[in-house]
């Protein structure tokens, strides 16, 4: 069980601002920043950060919650990794409350990391040094030589050699007193029958670094080889690059290549380039193009793309120029929207690879070439449609199969003005009508208008329904009636929420006897929030409300769109007023509805005295009705002149 008493206290020194400001950039506004939501796709701001409240919310995709929730989601770690990580941020020491057996299996794995990281070290070390005096290490200096990779890069990115050596890796661990199950740990070593030996021979060699710049994996490329290596020491037939293992530090699917040395000037530019190679990397970053990263021998994955968003806003996919290329950059679209990356597609002469085409002599190619691929290239969406048109041909079904896939793609495209632009694109790609494809639009987006959307005050209690309905419902209709307090109810809680020092106010007060058990608790708690301090703790509300539907409401309230508007205050003041003058009507038809029946009750059981006074409480409260409705009316004209 984790102490509350730290979370709050990490709550309380994290400055949420400041925390997410260095994930996205933010934009002030009022009392509250915004920034374009890194948990999806958008082209303008709708994640707000309130630091007053403790919280952030999207009006985009809803996600909302505190520090540590937002470091817990933009990390991929879980809520203890979180909230130990803030705490350590803050100055703040963790208290070990839990199990004991826990707290020392927890102890044991931060120390085997922490051993793999210092071998990880050790190796990489070992390979730079190796690349400077080894034996053969002149064929791993010529191939940098070959492709024009200066010292001063090679540097940079810490290149290395693996020495044609059974066992020369494993016997400089030795001598540095590192463990040799450490190191098989680590995938540095194999285990053999004498012995541990080295997984990477003769190869050159590409440190990975994780997010902190440690050194957690390698991928070795192939080398030449020369007649003096002892036999048996490279294989025969082996693939080009040997990758470490997944590893208790390193998991391939969620870094990197270059990020460490890319970062600032992703930062900077607020751009990425990828590419798919190790090489292609080392090459842009030798021309110039210091934002460039490549994934680590997988397809460019999900956590990839959201750890490119804490650095970068777009990103531009510069992949090898041939069908395998095309592929990558296909299946990249959806990676790229869901971490909220505008994506763009630079496009390579076929066979070729941002290595080659950088070195390429031939007219237009190099780094001028490179330059007008990345900053010319087409939107993702726009690629895509050219991309299905040369490929489907005259084929029919194709076509048809093409116009479906790109509906979703289009229809996900905010913008009215591109979106039509990308229609006619379409259209002319696939020789089709612009008709078509917009039918093909419409019938995506009708199956996903079917698809249940949850209102947070649906379904269960009908008296929670918020939304304009007719003015001239049946009084003696049910649901009308559900209607009409649902909608009473959902303004009196907007009101205090956008213009919280109206939780000071009698009418907020009681406004909790017309809520149910769950509401009227939140409002309770919003309302000894204001009155101890003047602040509404954001994360604290959320936490109160009684489901997400209704959490994902409040949380739009919490972050009005303006902060300091006298009219919001105005029209706020007004709409509480007027809830609860609705609220109190409704009651009181309510309870003569009541009155009638228990009224007409004793009539049918011969009781005239209580039907009696039954029916003259019931006109009792229709003339205060009456009262009320004259007073309000009279109130509106007194207000109109």
């Amino acid at each position: 069980m984790t102490d509350r008493s730290i979370i709050e206290q990490v709550r309380e020194r994290t400055d949420i601002a400041e925390l997410v400001g260095q994930y996205v950039p933010l934009r002030k506004v009022g009392t509250r920043f915004i920034a374009r939501c890194p948990f999806h796709d958008e082209k303008t701001p709708s994640f707000s950060v309130s630091p007053d409240k403790g919280f952030y919310f999207c009006f985009g995709c809803k996600a909302a919650g505190d520090a540590i929730g937002f470091y817990q989601q933009l990390e991929g770690v879980t809520f203890p990794e979180a909230l130990r990580a803030l705490a350590e941020r803050a100055g703040l020491e963790m208290p070990e409350t839990r199990d004991p057996e826990r707290i020392a299996e927890d102890r044991r794995q931060r120390d085997v990391t922490e051993r793999l990281f210092a071998v990880c070290e050790a190796a990489s070390l070992f390979f730079e040094q190796c690349l400077d005096d080894a034996p053969f290490s002149e064929l791993a200096r010529g191939a940098l030589e070959e492709r024009g990779v200066s010292s001063e890069v090679a540097k940079q990115f810490r290149l290395g050699y693996a020495p044609a050596q059974w066992d020369g890796l494993a016997m400089h661990l030795r001598a540095k007193r590192f463990s040799p199950a450490d190191a098989e740990l680590a995938g540095l070593l194999l285990p053999g029958r004498g012995g541990s030996y080295d997984r990477f021979r003769h190869r050159l060699m590409f440190p990975v670094f994780d997010r902190a710049g440690r050194v957690v994996a390698f991928s070795g490329r192939i080398l030449p080889v020369s007649e003096e290596i002892p036999e048996g020491v490279v294989p025969a037939e082996t693939g080009k690059y040997i990758n470490s293992p997944e590893t208790p530090v390193y998991h391939k699917g969620d870094l990197l290549y270059g990020l460490a040395n890319a970062r600032v000037a992703m930062r900077q530019k607020a751009e990425a380039i990828v590419v798919e190679g190790n090489f292609d990397v080392v090459q842009m970053h030798q021309h110039g193009f210091t934002e460039t990263v490549a994934p680590l021998g997988t397809s460019f994955t999900d956590a990839q793309a959201k750890l490119l968003r804490r650095f970068a806003e777009s990103v531009v996919l510069v992949f090898d120029g041939d069908e395998a290329g095309r592929k990558a950059a296909r299946a990249a679209h959806g990676v790229c929207a869901r971490a909220g990356l505008i994506a763009r597609v630079g496009v390579l002469p076929l066979k070729m690879d941002p290595d080659s085409y950088l070195r390429s002599i031939n007219p237009g190619h190099g780094r001028e070439g490179m330059l007008a691929v990345t900053s010319g290239g087409a939107s993702i969406v726009e690629w895509l449609i050219s991309d299905a048109g040369a490929n489907v041909g005259d084929n029919v079904p194709a076509r048809v199969a093409a116009v479906r896939s790109l509906a979703e793609v289009i229809a996900a495209v905010r913008d009215p003005l591109e979106r039509d632009v990308y229609v006619r694109l379409c259209a002319k790609a696939l020789y089709l009508e612009e008709a078509q494809i917009r039918m093909a639009i419409r019938e995506f987006q009708q199956g996903a208008a079917r698809a249940p959307k949850d209102s947070p005050f649906d379904r269960d209690d009908p008296r929670k329904r918020p939304g304009l309905t007719s003015p001239h419902e049946s009084a003696t209709d049910p649901n009308a009636l559900a209607r009409r307090r649902g909608r009473a109810t959902a303004n009196a809680l907007e009101a205090v929420l956008l213009r919280p020092e109206l939780l000071e106010t009698d009418d907020a007060a009681s406004v909790i006897d017309f809520l149910d058990e769950a509401m009227a608790g939140f409002l309770r708690v919003a309302r000894e929030q204001w009155l101890a301090g003047r602040r509404l703790d954001g994360v604290s509300l959320l936490d109160a409300c009684p489901n997400e539907r209704v959490r994902v409401w409040v949380g739009e309230r919490l972050m009005p769109a303006s902060d300091d508007d006298k009219a919001l205050l105005d029209r706020c003041q007004v709409m509480l007023a007027d809830a609860m003058i609705e609220l109190r009507r409704l009651d009181g038809l309510a309870q003569s509805k009541t009155l009638k029946q228990i009224s007409a009750r004793a009539g049918t059981q011969g009781d005239p005295s209580s039907e009696l006074g039954t029916l003259n409480e019931q006109l009792r409260l229709k003339r205060e009705l009456a009262r009320s409705r004259a007073s309000n009316k009279q109130q509106e004209k007194k207000e109109e002149g």
